[in-house]
């Protein structure tokens, strides 16, 4: 079975499967209201490591799903064609204004969104604030050097400069910060990888 990549979103198609059964009341309570789950990064066998993520920032939890009990798998990359269909109260809003507009930027890239606006975009639960991030993902983006990275990055960071722009660069379930290997302050940087994190020296290689 092909993995699937961490930062997915997962409609369940049988709430019940999850492991374990006993889920937090504020976890019910926004499964009730959308299905969705997100792969995190482990080993994906008879059951997949997911995260159920709540109304606020505080409210997260790590459970199973079995395999194949769902009904449709969305990658960062399709997320964004939800966009058009946000609201338009919650399109004005900080975080939405600036990905709309550092779009352009990322032509060329295969991008797509993590964190609380793929979250939103897709489920139509408003978990966006006025402070949220914007969470870029940039698949299997072949290896860039330093300058180039610093210079993605501080474009986009010029745009609506009061909210930061993450940027992780995934490769299967490993995954970097872009902005963390452009300032390069240390001999090494932290890579995620399905076992845990871990230091590195060339995060590309990886």
């Amino acid at each position: 079975m092909e993995l699937i990549p961490p930062h997915t979103l997962i409609k369940v198609s049988n709430l019940a499967a999850l492991v374990p059964h006993e889920l937090p009341l504020w976890a019910q309570k926004m499964l009730a209201q959308a299905p969705y789950v997100i792969v995190r990064r482990g080993d994906q066998g008879a059951q997949i490591p997911v995260g159920i993520r709540g109304f606020n920032r505080s409210q997260r939890f790590a459970t199973f799903l079995p395999s194949g009990q769902w009904q449709k798998l969305i990658s960062p990359q399709q997320a964004l064609r939800y966009l058009p269909n946000l609201a338009k109260e919650r399109a004005k809003l900080a975080a939405f204004i600036k990905l709309r507009e550092i779009m352009p930027l990322l032509n060329g890239y295969n991008w797509g969104i993590s964190g609380s606006l793929q979250f939103e975009l897709v489920t139509g639960i408003p978990v966006v604030n006025a402070a949220s991030d914007v969470d870029i993902i940039l698949p299997n983006l072949p290896r860039m050097p330093r300058r180039e990275a610093s210079g993605l990055i501080d474009r986009l960071q010029a745009v609506y400069p009061e909210i930061h722009t993450d940027i992780q660069v995934t490769k299967g379930q490993n995954g970097f910060s872009l902005e963390e290997f452009a300032q390069q302050r240390a001999d090494t940087i932290l890579l995620k990888t399905m076992t845990g994190p871990k230091l590195v020296t060339d995060p590309w290689q990886e």
